[in-house]
């Protein structure tokens, strides 16, 4: 039989297995074209083999990664021009840790604002090679959008630890896509740093958690990165306290001394985390300062009911009062005097205390005038807030409000919460229990302090990734046999003969 060089059409004679070396080249000679056609064909066959071999879910995932940088990309590069306080406050603090201090000329408190950002920008300053005279340069935008990138994949690996690698390409899929957090790339905040640090937290805990017996150390590891978080998001220090009951609460059936152990080490190592920054901070203020000074500045905003809990409302409130006390500012508008020059009226009030004692007095004068003296307002005012944070999305600076991204918004972040509690009603996992109460804790602390709708934007994508893996770890549970177990030997029909065991195969009595 004789077959045909579809290269040459020449007719070579047929080649036995037998047939020698020497055979072999005498029809390459004759046919040159065929070894080269059959490497090609080999080299095709084994690219289409590759391509075959990856999983489905990583070429979608490849797509989303690929659609997530386009769309903060975008934002990263026409981001707006004006910058709020907080964006001009990271952005110079960035700017002074970049040359290895804390302080800045034009700043009267720069411990109002938490470290981790200012580090990041500093970073990203270095590496560019920035210099001083730009405030805002490429360089912390392209670190922006590093970090987007970086929280799309641990937003996936974090649902595809719980519930496989589909449940992470839905997740990281809803995060590339939301319209908020490709915004905010062009948003000199701490919230796109903030979400990337909680995730890491989550997926520590889900790591630690993988483990039958509790690993101490992996626990330890879980508590030093919900450090680093609270040095990004200074409302989150309550966060550790609440993560290390759901720690002991998960694994009490392991028995009461190793759920004590792994959550005592998950709290000291929190705790020594924040350690270093807490005793600089603590030094430069003269007091005890956890991580920032800003809770009573915080804490007096939201619980001022004539200003609504909100900065804005404080500066129209207290505005002829911040210009009485500082007359350079008499001619400033309401809405664009700078917090600090309303507080520092506020604090004038008390001229014998320093600024962080007299606003807590005045702390403490809102809630027992406001808090005990109208109580149905009070709580009126706080459910407002949480309309704000939660009933909204982050705009960016002075965006226009979108009725299609409010309603992407609140179809993702219902469906995620649902997701999430039929998860946790279905398995009871300690991963989504923590997630839950990371949710739970931020919305709290936010609404009993100042709540704004960007203030989401660091938990929602644990909505997300909880939804995802909730739903999908909800269904694999649902079938009978998963339900019921498996049929016992003695719930066998007794008419029903039992099968022979096959020859060679070990009886298990």
């Amino acid at each position: 039989m004789t077959n045909q060089c579809p290269a040459c059409s020449a007719r070579p004679p047929p080649i036995s297995s037998a047939r020698p070396s020497g055979a072999k080249k005498r029809l390459q000679a004759r046919c040159p074209a065929r070894p080269r056609e059959i490497v090609a064909q080999a080299g095709k066959t084994a690219r289409v083999t590759r391509l075959r071999s990856i999983p489905r879910w990583a070429l979608v995932l490849a797509l989303v990664l690929a659609a997530g940088g386009a769309l903060r990309a975008d934002r990263a590069v026409h981001h707006g021009r004006f910058l709020s306080t907080d964006e001009r406050a990271y952005a110079v603090l960035g700017i002074a840790v970049s040359h290895g201090h804390y302080t800045a000329q034009s700043m009267n408190d720069p411990l109002h604002w938490p470290p981790g950002t200012p580090l990041l920008f500093a970073v990203a300053r270095k590496v560019a090679g920035a210099g001083d005279t730009d405030v805002d340069p490429a360089a912390v935008y392209a670190a922006q959008w590093a970090v987007g990138m970086a929280l799309i994949v641990a937003v996936f690996a974090l649902a595809a630890l719980l519930a496989g690698p589909w449940a992470g390409v839905a997740a990281a899929a809803g995060v590339a896509l939301y319209p908020p957090l490709q915004t905010i790339t062009g948003d000199l905040v701490s919230e796109p740093l903030g979400a990337l640090t909680l995730a890491v937290v989550m997926i520590a805990l889900a790591w630690a958690w993988r483990t039958p017996a509790p690993a101490v150390w992996r626990y330890a590891a879980a508590g030093a990165l919900t450090g680093v978080a609270i040095l990004v998001r200074a409302d989150l220090l309550i966060l550790p306290f609440v993560l290390a009951l759901v720690v002991a609460v998960s694994l009490r059936r392991a028995g009461a001394r190793p759920a004590l152990t792994a959550a005592g080490a998950y709290l000291a190592c929190a705790a020594l985390a924040l350690a270093p920054w807490s005793v600089y901070a603590s030094r430069a203020r003269h007091q005890f300062t956890p991580i920032t000074s800003s809770s009573w500045s915080s804490l007096f905003v939201g619980t001022y009911l004539p200003g609504d809990g909100r900065i804005v409302g404080v500066r129209e409130a207290l505005g002829d009062e911040a210009r009485a006390y500082n007359p350079q500012i008499r001619h400033i508008e309401n809405r664009n005097l700078r917090t600090e020059w309303i507080l520092d009226a506020v604090a004038a009030r008390h001229p014998g205390l320093g600024r962080s004692a007299a606003l807590q007095r005045e702390t403490l004068h809102n809630l027992r005038v406001y808090g005990l003296g109208h109580p149905l307002a009070f709580a009126a005012m706080q459910a407002r807030k949480l309309d704000r944070m939660w009933i909204g999305y982050d705009r960016g600076t002075f965006h226009n409000r979108r009725a299609w991204i409010l309603a992407v918004h609140l179809l993702l972040s219902s469906a995620g919460l649902a997701g999430l509690l039929y998860g946790i009603w279905r398995t009871r996992r300690p991963e989504l229990w923590a997630m839950l109460v990371t949710v739970l804790t931020a919305t709290a602390v936010n609404v009993f302090f100042v709540a704004e709708a960007r203030h989401n934007a660091r938990i929602f994508p644990l909505l997300v990734a909880g939804g995802a893996a909730g739903v999908a770890l909800g269904l694999s549970r649902r079938g009978p046999a998963a339900r019921n177990g498996p049929p016992r030997a003695d719930a066998i029909p007794p008419d029903r003969p039992r099968a022979a065991p096959r020859r060679g195969a070990v009886a298990v009595r």
